[in-house]
């Protein structure tokens, strides 16, 4: 069961909520196959004595490109040197180790040359760039003829260094053009191209009989990232430096919250990584058991998420904190979120391990379970939301899956191009971020006030026969009503109010980017108020003489369909069942088996015969009212009558 008929069964009128998922999810899964791919790609490199990234010595290397361990040889040398009382005037600039007088002699005539720059300077409040010229490693100097107050030559400065990690994803792995025109959409990567065919591969054949086969995998792909994360935080936390990093982690910026967008992506953080919002936890639930214990594992997923995070976050920091002291800056100076993170500060660190081969190997095959089990879900939730709209290709499930991952693949291709770095942080940005905040507003909404919060709570405790739901219902209520869904809807407005078009370091995508990121953002949040629109005008038109507010009533209630697994529950339970289910006014209602026992009780003319039913045989209670039970003997007014 999918998004699009859990909603459309509790409140027929929200159905749209269903497609937005649908909707939201189709677009993460296209690029974050992406990710996934560029995994792929990475791990087979990483098969080679000498790593792609560790050297500075490929075609594709600029001057500016800094190789970690050749600065250290060259810094040894210097040091060794020095200790033995030698002329010493070794520098680290130009992707070597420059020692020869002549080309010392060519470096200091052309000094502006080598230690240009720019920096940014306020005029008022606007930033303006101007040239500088580097004096020594961190300081850049304005002033006219900076270049002659050059009297000893140094290495490549801090801020000019550009990892050899950095300069392999973007220059060999994406070969990464400067913009997002659609000139940068010719070529195809055929690393790239190959990889990604690879990813969705594996994804169809993982999906192919559904969460039989995805279940078995994910033993694997959730247990195995907790190993190599164990590992690496273990060699981590022993790093030089890495004290800076963890100190950086731990100290917050309290000024920082009063910025809206670091309230908006710890929101959109924590509903992706719980996949609230998106659809997954909906469709992956829905096989559970009836009486599943929800609340257990609401609970260790919660808790394991945040801890997960928790403690992977020292060993993060503690590399970014070992490579700022080797770099000689502030952490906040080397660290960088996203792809950065991960194909570019891990990369860079593993080939300063002993045994970098192993590590990298290690690394990327983390990666790639993590990536896998998320895209599982996506795809999962794709799947069920077209095979619930479209009954008639269940018996063709291959095909539909086969045809999303063929789809999948054809729609990720421009990833694969020269622009496609831009045109993923487009989409992660647009697709993952308002839509989650949206859907998850809604979910708030119909759950607390058109199902009715004291409705949910029975259904939790009809599912789970835990009376801590009824303990906790009254402080639960203050999140559930008030203080969540009000929190989500000011991060969103403000973040609407506050919009900034879209940045990558420092380019600014164009207005028709940003418009085609608006398109993708309300193609799921307007699914919402036009599908529900559609099936107003719909049942009026065929329902033409029942007013607004007798409409409204019919399509918010929830349908008959709702409850049926309950139903099939208590023709198992038994008298261990919790509830009753009568017909009143041609539907099914629900009472606590308590009123139901009372009212036998209490009867003034003696027990109804209803009462002395065996309501909760193994065709179930609704056999009561189909045909070939004993009250078809009976008069369905008189039946309705005797009970209650």
């Amino acid at each position: 069961m999918g998004p699009t008929t859990v909603y459309s069964s509790i409140s027929p009128l929200f159905k749209g909520l269903g497609f937005a998922n649908i909707f939201a999810q189709c677009f993460i899964g296209v690029y974050y196959n992406i990710i996934i791919a560029w995994t792929i790609y990475y791990l087979f490199a990483s098969f080679t004595a000498d790593l792609p990234w560790q050297h500075c010595n490929n075609d594709y290397n600029d001057q500016y490109c800094f190789s970690f361990s050749e600065f250290k040889e060259c810094e040894a040398l210097r040091n060794n040197r020095s200790q033995s009382g030698l002329w010493n005037n070794i520098i680290y600039l130009n992707r070597s180790c420059i020692e020869d007088p002549v080309v010392l002699k060519s470096v200091s005539d052309n000094a502006e040359s080598w230690y240009g720059s720019e920096m940014m300077v306020f005029d008022g409040d606007s930033p303006l760039k101007v040239k500088c010229v580097y004096t020594n490693t961190t300081f850049c100097d304005p002033t006219v003829d900076a270049a002659s107050s050059i009297r000893k030559l140094f290495d490549i400065p801090v801020k000019m260094r550009k990892s050899s990690s950095a300069q392999y994803l973007s220059k060999s792995v994406l070969n990464e053009a400067d913009s997002i025109e659609p000139s940068n959409f010719t070529s195809i990567s055929g690393g790239l191209f190959l990889s990604l065919l690879a990813a969705w591969i594996i994804v169809f054949l993982c999906c192919l009989k559904g969460i039989k086969s995805t279940g078995k995998v994910v033993y694997f792909t959730a247990i195995f990232p907790y190993v190599v994360l164990l590992i690496l935080l273990v060699r981590a936390v022993t790093l030089e430096g890495a004290s800076l990093g963890i100190h950086f982690y731990l100290v917050p910026e309290w000024s920082k919250l009063t910025d809206i967008r670091v309230w908006e992506a710890a929101a959109v953080q924590i509903f992706f990584s719980l996949s609230i919002g998106g659809g997954g936890l909906i469709t992956l639930s829905s096989y559970n058991q009836f009486h599943n214990n929800i609340l257990r594992d609401t609970i260790i997923v919660c808790i394991g998420n945040c801890m997960t995070s928790f403690v992977a976050g020292f060993a993060i920091f503690s590399v970014l904190g070992f490579m700022a002291n080797e770099l000689g800056v502030d952490v906040q100076d080397v660290a960088k979120g996203g792809t950065g993170l991960a194909f570019e500060a891990y990369p860079d660190l593993v080939t300063r391990l002993p045994l970098p081969t192993l590590w990298a190997i290690l690394f990327f095959l983390m990666l790639f379970t993590l990536g896998l089990d998320t895209q599982f879900a996506i795809v999962e939730t794709v799947l069920t939301g077209i095979l619930d709209y479209c009954p008639k290709l269940r018996p063709m499930k291959t095909l539909v899956v086969a045809g999303v991952c063929l789809g999948g693949f054809c729609f990720g291709l421009p990833f694969c191009c020269p622009g496609g770095s831009y045109l993923l942080d487009l989409v992660d940005y647009y697709a993952a971020s308002w839509p989650y905040l949206f859907i998850a507003l809604m979910e708030f909404i119909i759950v607390a006030y058109i199902y009715g919060y004291s409705n949910y709570i029975d259904d939790l405790f009809e599912m789970t026969r835990n009376s801590l739901v009824f303990k906790l219902k009254n402080v639960m209520s203050i999140f559930y009503r008030f203080l969540s869904p009000i929190a989500i809807f000011i991060i969103l407005v403000a973040s609407w109010c506050n919009f900034q078009p879209l940045k990558k370091g420092d380019y600014i995508y164009p207005e028709w980017a940003n418009a085609i990121g608006w398109v993708i953002a309300l193609t799921s949040i307007l699914s919402v108020p036009l599908v529900a629109i559609f099936l107003f005008i719909q049942f009026w038109l065929s329902n033409q003489g029942l007013g607004f507010l007798d409409i409204w009533r019919q399509l918010t209630q929830h349908t008959e369909e709702w409850r049926q697994n309950a139903l099939n529950s208590y023709a198992v339970d038994g008298e261990s069942s919790q509830y009753e289910y009568r017909m009143e006014g041609g539907r099914r209602v629900r009472i606590p088996r308590s009123r139901w026992e009372d009212h036998c009780r209490t009867e003034r003319n003696g027990p109804s015969f209803v009462c002395g039913l065996d309501t909760f045989n193994k065709e179930g209670f609704s056999s009561i009212f189909s045909k070939g039970s004993e009250l078809d003997k009976v008069p369905e007014q008189q039946v309705l009558s005797q009970m209650f």
